[in-house]
Formats: structure tokens, C-alpha cells, sequence
């Protein structure tokens, strides 16, 4: 089943108003003469490619070649880069990555008092290009997919008065676009082919060694990754993150990412699954019974 032939209204509200803020935000922050060079050594996009007011999704692999986190890099100024990991996670990255500075130029440190908005495109004094980030107060706007005009603007202060509604909604078009958020604790469970990172320029296999590279790759170049991903319709509440999925004879069938209401008494969710799973309504459920349909693949 499509989005339109469940009758779901994924469209954010109106905030041509005002800014409307919709839960915290954590960040991490590289900056110094090493920033880049020290990212593109570790992440697995490529950032050599970019360049100041521009971001792209990138990962973060453990040595077994599984994304430990998933977040948006955003280059705010030539010796500063920015990572967004929307499901939180920042200070856990902070202290891993530090392990790795040695003598490079560079200070790492997390932020876990920003505030995403969902912001109009009329509040912004100049278009916005897909990849583009501007400056808006203290913080940065920039699009994101899963409609035609949801825009993020990350502010540095305390999220107050957050509309619940409006997070399920732009939580609910994430799952839309088939981002592949990861909450902290299911950091190191999947490898970057099971999470589509491919598809959002997220990995490069032709840029040089960062960890997990040779794994990742060799399932790349050889292939036997077994999971995708999978949007779903869950009737009821939504499951929480990480979530475990059923077949109709009780073996696991995947995991839940996240997931959203999306009215009522009906939810979506992404998750990773077999990618030889059937699309049989029904055939699925959760752990504890909520039964699961694949409406998209």
C-alpha cells in the first residue's frame, strides 16, 4: 500500500509564523587546522568534497565495518564541521573519536543544548539549494528530503514549549524518506549496505582507507549482504527504537530503526529486514503483537 492509499498527511504544518520548535538537538563539533582531514579519515563520506555551507549524511563505522552512528556533516566554516545525529548520541561520539586525535589539530566537543525547528521557507532571505546550510541567528537552516518544503533549523538553546504533533509529523517524513536514523543503542548492529547508505551519497568505497572500510567494501565489491531496508505500516502505538520483528512462525524478521504515529491508531516505522522477506500484509508482527505491513520496499 502507498502513502496516498492509507489516507496519512505527512505535510508539516504551517510555520510561516514562527519557527516551530519539535525536540532537542544534539551536535558534535570538530574544529582546528585537522578538522577535515581528520574527518575524512574516519567517516565514511566523502568530505573532502566539502566545502564551507554545505552538508552531506555521512556514518561512522566500527571495526567490523557496522555504522556506530549515522548523522548530517555540515562545513560551517573551513576549520569547523558540524554533526547533527538526530536521535542523539553526541557525547557517546565525542569521547570515542577522541581515542584517535593523537597529535592532530583538532578539539572535539558535544552539544546537547541545541533545538531543531521545522522552519518555513518564507522566513529565509535567500533559496535554498538541496545541499546548501545558511545561517539563521546563532544556528544553521537547511532542507531535507521528504517533502518539498521541510526545512531544519538548528539553534543553540534549550527546546521549550516543543510541539509533540508537529515532531511525530517530520519524524513520520523521515521514515518517508527512508533516512536511516540510529538511536545510540543500536549503534555497531548493522553494516552501511543494510542501512542504504549508498543510496544517500552517505559512503565511498574509492576515497581511501577510514574504519571498517576493507569489510564494507569487500560486501560491496562481492555482495552477501543479506538486510535492507523497509518501510512499514504498525497497527497501534508506535514501537520503540530497535523494536523486534516477527515472521508468522515466531523467528526474528528484522528490527524497528524508529518510528511515528501517523494517526489514531496506526504508526510507520523504518526498519532493517531480509531482503528476501515477502510483502505479505499480516504475515508480520512485533514482539509484542502488533501486527506489521511492508507498504513500501
Amino acid at each position: 500500500m502507498r502513502r496516498a492509499m492509507l489516507g496519512l498527511n505527512l505535510d508539516l504544518p504551517d510555520t510561516t509564523s514562527m519557527p516551530m520548535p519539535l525536540c532537542p538537538a544534539e551536535l558534535l563539533t570538530l574544529s582546528g587546522a585537522d578538522a577535515s582531514s581528520f574527518a575524512q579519515a574516519q567517516f565514511t563520506s566523502d568530505v573532502s568534497t566539502l566545502t564551507p555551507g554545505h552538508w552531506q549524511w555521512s556514518a561512522w563505522l566500527d571495526a567490523q565495518g557496522r555504522a556506530r552512528h549515522f548523522f548530517l556533516l555540515m562545513c560551517v566554516e573551513t576549520d569547523r564541521l558540524l554533526a547533527w545525529l538526530p536521535l542523539g548520541g553526541a557525547e557517546a561520539m565525542r569521547e570515542a573519536l577522541a581515542r584517535y586525535v593523537f597529535r592532530a589539530k583538532l578539539t572535539l566537543s558535544a552539544s546537547t543544548d541545541w533545538t531543531l525547528h521545522a522552519l518555513s521557507a518564507d522566513e529565509l532571505d535567500t533559496p535554498l539549494d538541496t545541499h546548501a546550510i545558511v545561517a539563521r541567528a546563532d544556528g544553521f537552516a537547511f532542507r531535507q528530503p521528504g517533502g518539498e518544503n521541510r526545512i531544519a533549523w538548528l539553534a543553540p538553546s534549550p527546546a521549550v514549549d516543543v510541539d509533540a504533533d508537529a515532531l511525530n509529523r517530520w519524524r513520520a517524513a523521515d521514515v518517508a524518506a527512508g533516512l536511516p536514523l540510529l538511536a545510540p543503542a543500536l549503534g555497531g548492529e548493522f553494516v552501511p549496505q543494510a542501512l542504504d547508505l549508498e543510496r544517500l551519497d552517505a559512503i565511498r568505497f574509492d576515497k581511501g582507507c577510514y574504519p571498517g572500510q576493507e569489510i564494507a567494501a569487500r560486501l560491496h565489491f562481492r555482495g552477501g549482504n543479506k538486510r535492507g531496508l523497509r518501510r512499514l505500516r504498525v497497527d497501534g502505538a508506535a514501537p520503540a527504537n530497535g523494536t523486534e520483528l516477527l515472521d508468522a512462525a515466531g523467528a526474528n524478521a528484522g528490527r524497528i530503526l524508529y518510528a511515528a504515529p501517523v494517526s489514531a491508531d496506526a504508526s510507520e516505522a523504518l526498519a532493517v529486514m531480509p531482503i528476501d522477506q515477502p510483502d505479505d500484509a499480516g504475515a508480520l508482527k512485533t514482539a509484542d503483537g502488533l501486527g506489521v505491513f511492508v507498504i513500501t520496499v
